[in-house]
């Protein structure tokens, strides 16, 4: 994201701040560390900061009082560059989700997911999403964007939520099926292959076979059949966030160093759409985990407004270099669109 801090009013307010801690209140990195990602993304920062999301309120809702404490907590967060304390912004996160209570740690890539998901909630309005005239799969994803979305519509779903196109075709009648499903997050998984962030895509997206107990249930033929699969993304959303799957079926931790770009970078493999295989993005944070499933620590690197990038450890900020941001202990990873029309996504 290019951000113009001198000619755009909604981000300059931003400039030389962010670099804030938070205390951690008992195995809460987790926490810490997706709420640092969170706010890394500046313009839907600036969004809250300069209360433009109270227009948006979904006041029926109950997780409108969420997005008001999360407002706030980042208020202080942009205020100087301090310590804080997150106590109030957990038991709000709490109230919505029980496994967030007491002083158990907690998967940060989960967490980072569920309060943009409680964003999305208390910022729902209706949405006329058009159907433009377009060819037949074109249509039928828009169709499905609509059912689910046109009267559940927020500007954190414009941002963060993309769109899977799932193709079956049947290995008897060879007849295709599409299926259409959001997400906030892509989950990578890993192995012998996947040295950089574009092996793992590039083996995200590969054609699978679906047989034994993964055979494709055939509308035409009326039973279980053989049949392949493949998945790219339909809609790639201005924020784009990836998490490679470093815990194996038995919890046992997975410390391969994956590589992946720091700077300016796109992401052909994994769209479908011609345009948006030309879409760049930039790194704006990393969500780091060392230790096992059950007893390790979580702490976030992000970029500051001064294009410095900064690691956050629970309370404690430091400014590092370049050359520490690919590490084997990078967990997710939160890229931003570039060349963003800052008030026209946040005023529209």
């Amino acid at each position: 994201m290019e951000l113009n801090l001198s000619q755009d009013p909604e981000l300059r307010i931003l400039y030389g701040y962010g670099q804030t801690g938070l205390f951690n209140l008992g195995n809460t990195c987790y926490l810490n560390t997706a709420i640092q990602c969170l706010s890394s993304v500046k313009i839907i920062t600036a969004y809250f900061l300069s209360n433009q999301y109270l227009t948006d309120l979904a006041e029926q809702k109950n997780e409108s009082k969420f997005v008001g404490e999360y407002s706030s907590l980042l208020k202080r967060l942009w205020r100087n560059n301090s310590q804080i304390s997150p106590t109030q912004f957990k038991e709000s996160v709490s109230i919505f989700y029980d496994v967030f209570k007491g002083k158990d740690q907690h998967d940060s890539a989960e967490a980072f997911c569920k309060i943009i998901e409680l964003l999305h909630e208390g910022l729902v309005y209706e949405a006329d999403l058009d159907d433009p005239e377009c060819g037949l799969v074109y249509r039928e994803a828009l169709n499905c964007w609509r059912v689910n979305y046109e009267n559940n519509y927020s500007i954190i779903l414009k941002f963060f939520y993309g769109q899977f196109w799932s193709r079956s075709k049947c290995g008897i009648c060879n007849t295709v099926f599409n299926k259409f499903d959001s997400f906030s997050i892509i989950n990578l998984p890993l192995n012998n292959k996947t040295n950089t962030l574009e092996d793992c895509l590039r083996y995200y997206v590969l054609t699978e076979d679906m047989v034994n107990d993964d055979m494709l249930n055939c509308e035409k033929c009326k039973r279980h059949c053989i049949g392949k699969r493949k998945i790219t993304v339909w809609r790639m959303p201005p924020v784009i966030t990836f998490c490679f799957n470093r815990f194996d079926m038995k919890s046992n931790k997975i410390d391969k160093l994956i590589d992946f770009p720091v700077r300016t970078c796109n992401f052909p493999t994994l769209a479908e759409r011609t345009f948006e295989k030309k879409t760049m993005y930039e790194l704006t944070a990393i969500g780091n985990h060392e230790g096992s499933l059950f007893g390790g620590h979580y702490w976030a690197v992000t970029k500051g407004t001064n294009g410095k990038w900064y690691e956050y450890d629970d309370h404690r900020v430091r400014e590092i270099g370049m050359e520490s941001l690919v590490s084997n202990n990078a967990y997710y990873l939160v890229y931003v669109k570039k060349k963003v029309n800052v008030r026209q996504i946040i005023n529209s």
